[in-house]
This record gives C-alpha cells, structure tokens and sequence, in this order.
C-alpha cells in the first residue's frame, strides 16, 4: 500500500510539474501560426470577375469567400484584426503588400526576430522576411484575450 502512494504522489508531482511555454514561445507559436494561415488563405473565386456571373451570384461569393477568412484568420487574430486584415485587401496580395515575391515568403526566407512586450500589456512580434535584395520586417501586435494571444494589428517596417 504505501508503495502505491508513494507511486501515486510521484505520478502526481510530475503531472503537476510540467513546464508550461513562456509568453514569449506562446506568442512565437502564434507568429509561425499566422504565417502559415496567412501561406493558405481561401482564394477568392474567380467566378466574381466573370461576366456570365451576376452580382448577386459575386456578392454571395464575396460573402462566402469573407466567412472562411475570418474562420480561416479566427484562431490566431482578433475580430479587429481581421476587421482591418481584410479592409486593407491583405488576403489578395499580402505578398506584393510586402514588396517581395512568393518565392520569398517562404518558411526558409521568414524568422521570428523579436517579442517586445509593451507598456498596455500588449506585446510585438517581428518577423523579418530577408531576400537577397532587401530585408522587410512584418509587426504583428499581440493582445491576450479570453480566447489566448490574438494579433490585433500589423504593419511592414
């Protein structure tokens, strides 16, 4: 008997023990995530730009096209984020919004560079993309909501 306690306080002291992620591997997770979110992105049917299709036939397919964005984006921005993701047309070209091609937005030309907590309890997160004739950094804003870390905000620098 006492040896299945000691087994079942030992059982408990490792369950209980594990290391959670730092704030700041959470937040590089969430980074790596939106990049990979942001690779496969639901395209926009090329349907609305064809004339045999009717407005309201587009307009249903712009609508369709924006609830699977924002459940494709949900897990890793804010609604505001996406709001504003979406309003500066990000999903059509973020690529050329960075000003470098999809050969160089790939995994092997993007890293996580920095994570700076801020003053509000927010925190930033630099991605910088490095090709061989630039270097661009993406600033991804982080806000901690009830749902976890969520990206509220971007700008290219």
């Amino acid at each position: 008997m006492k040896k299945f306690s000691v087994f079942v306080a030992i059982l408990l002291c490792l369950l209980g023990c594990q290391a959670k992620p730092t704030t700041e591997e959470t937040l590089k997770a969430q980074a790596e995530l939106f990049l990979q979110k942001v690779d496969t992105l639901p395209q926009l049917s090329a349907a609305v730009e064809d004339e045999k299709t009717s407005r309201e036939e587009a307009a249903q397919l712009v609508e369709e096209w924006n609830k699977a964005l924002v459940e494709h984006l949900k897990p890793v921005m804010t609604d505001q984020g996406i709001t504003n993701f979406v309003a500066n047309r990000m999903p059509t070209g973020f690529n050329r919004l960075l000003g470098i091609s999809e050969e160089e937005s790939t995994a092997e030309h993007r890293q996580v560079t920095s994570v700076e907590p801020l003053s509000g309890g927010d925190v930033d997160v630099t991605v910088t993309y490095t090709t061989e004739e630039k270097e661009v950094r993406l600033l991804l804003n982080f806000k901690e909501t009830d749902e976890g870390w969520r990206i509220e905000s971007l700008r290219i620098r």
